[in-house]
């Protein structure tokens, strides 16, 4: 069995927060975890065409973490649910306004 993947991984100068997308929803809205792919789920109601449900994906974090606006970048997975983003703050930060625990 491999190593458990966890939802968000310290780096130098902040962390990657690995993502479970869900475009097209009703509402934007987090779903919860993911324990099995180790990843937060999100609703995006944009629909996954020309990069707008990605758009509005930052723009929710960028609305929880304004002192890290403009600086918050999609670091991989572009064309797939599975995303993983760069937040440029501590992970103690981040943990307390998602309601994560230490993992």
């Amino acid at each position: 069995m491999g190593k458990k993947q966890r939802v968000l991984e310290e780096a130098k100068n902040g962390c990657y927060l690995s993502i479970e997308a869900l475009p097209g929803a009703r509402k934007t809205e987090f779903s919860g975890l993911d324990p099995w792919r180790g990843a937060m789920k999100i609703c995006i109601a944009s629909p996954p065409v020309s990069g707008k449900a990605n758009a509005e994906l930052i723009e929710v974090f960028e609305d929880m973490f304004p002192e890290a606006k403009g600086n918050i970048v999609l670091a991989k997975g572009e064309k797939s649910r599975s995303k993983r983003i760069f937040i440029p703050l501590d992970a103690k930060v981040i943990r307390e306004r998602l309601g994560l625990k230490d993992d």
